[in-house]
C-alpha cells in the first residue's frame, strides 16, 4: 500500500525527480532541554492503553456471560483502542527517547489514513453505543428482540467497513499533488491538513475539503448521539423511582465521559482549523489529548464503572 501511494504520487506529479522522501515531525516548540522525560511520559501511556484494552478485550471475548450487545461494543471500542495506540504513539516515543524525528514520507501518508481511518471507527461505534443504550432505556421490552447479539455485531462490522470511505476520499484530494518540499510538519504525527500543505502548490481548496469532510462526519455523529441521550434523558424523567432514575443515569454517565474526551476536543479542533486561531502549541496539545490520552483512560472508565469487569478483574 506504501509503494502504491508513493509511486501514484511520483507519477502524478510534474516535479518527481525532487519529491521529497522523509518528513521532519516538530513536535512540541517548547521542550528541548529534557525531551526523555516526555518521551518515557508516552512511553508509559502507550503501555498502560495496550494493556488495558487487551485485558478488556480478553475479557470480554472469554467470559460467556460477557456476550451482550453493550460489551459487544466495548470490546470492538477497545480493539480501535490497540490500533490507535499502535499507529500513533510509538513515533513519539521514538522522537523524544531517541531524538529521531524523521519518517519517511511512505510511512507519513500511511499513518495519515489509518489515523483518519481508526477514528472514524470509535466515533461511529460511539454512535451504535448510544444508539444501544437509547432502545434500552427507551423501549426497554422490546430491547432483546431489536438489538440481538447479531445485530450488534453487524452494526460493529459496519463501523470498520463504512469507516474506509472517509480515508479514500482524502486520498483523491491528495494523490497527484506534486510534493518537492519544504518537509517539516508542526505536529507529532501525519494529518491530512498539515501534510498536503508540503505540496509544492496551493492546497488551500484540498485543506478546506479534508477538514470539511471530517467536520461534517463528527458533526452529524455527535448530532445523532445528543439526540440519542436527550431521548434518554427524557425517558428517565419520567420514571418516578428515584432508583430507577439512578441506574439509568449511572448506566449512561460512563458513555458520556469517553463521548466529552474523545468527541468533544476533536470538534474543537476542526470548527477551529477552519474557523478560530489557535497557537501551535496548545492545537498539538489538543491533538495529544484527544488521540493518545482517550486509549489510555477507556480501559479505566470501563473497569472501574463496570461491576462484571471489576469481579473478573480480582478473580485473575
Amino acid at each position: 500500500m506504501e509503494s502504491l501511494l508513493v509511486s501514484s504520487l511520483s507519477a502524478n506529479s510534474n516535479f518527481s525527480t525532487d519529491t521529497i522522501t522523509e518528513v521532519y515531525l516538530l513536535g512540541f516548540t517548547g521542550v528541548k532541554q529534557y525531551p526523555q522525560i516526555l518521551g518515557f511520559l508516552f512511553l508509559i501511556i502507550f503501555t498502560f492503553s495496550i494493556f488495558g484494552n487487551v485485558f478488556v478485550f480478553y475479557v470480554i471475548r472469554k467470559q460467556e456471560q460477557l456476550h451482550t450487545p453493550m460489551y459487544i461494543i466495548i470490546s470492538n471500542l477497545a480493539l480501535s483502542d490497540i490500533v490507535y495506540s499502535t499507529v500513533a504513539t510509538p513515533k513519539i516515543i521514538e522522537m523524544y527517547l531517541f531524538s529521531n524525528y524523521v519518517i519517511r514520507f511512505n510511512a507519513c501518508v500511511t499513518q495519515m489514513c489509518f489515523l483518519h481511518f481508526i477514528a472514524i471507527v470509535e466515533v461511529f461505534l460511539l454512535v451504535v453505543m448510544a444508539l444501544d443504550r437509547c432502545v434500552s432505556i427507551c423501549n426497554p421490552l422490546r430491547y432483546t428482540s431489536i438489538i440481538t447479539n447479531k445485530v450488534t455485531y453487524a452494526m460493529c462490522f459496519a463501523c470498520w467497513v463504512s469507516a474506509l470511505i472517509s480515508p479514500g476520499i482524502l486520498l483523491v484530494y491528495f494523490v497527484g499533488l506534486p510534493f518537492c518540499g519544504p518537509n517539516k510538519i508542526p505536529h507529532f504525527y501525519c494529518e491530512f491538513g498539515t501534510l498536503v500543505r508540503l505540496a509544492c502548490r496551493n492546497t488551500d481548496s484540498n485543506v478546506n475539503a479534508g477538514l470539511t469532510l471530517g467536520l461534517v462526519l463528527w458533526l452529524v455523529s455527535f448530532s445523532i448521539i445528543c439526540l440519542s441521550y436527550l431521548q434518554i434523558i427524557i425517558t428517565v424523567f419520567k420514571v418516578v423511582e428515584p432508583g430507577g432514575r439512578s441506574k439509568a443515569f449511572y448506566t449512561c454517565s460512563t458513555q458520556l465521559l469517553v463521548i466529552c474526551i474523545f468527541v468533544i476536543p476533536r470538534l474543537f479542533a476542526y470548527v477551529s482549523l477552519l474557523f478560530l486561531y489557535m497557537p501551535l502549541d496548545l492545537r498539538m496539545a489538543l491533538g495529544v489529548f484527544y488521540s493518545i490520552v482517550p486509549p489510555c483512560i477507556h480501559p479505566i472508565i470501563y473497569s472501574l464503572r463496570t461491576k462484571e469487569i471489576q469481579i473478573l478483574y480480582f478473580n485473575t
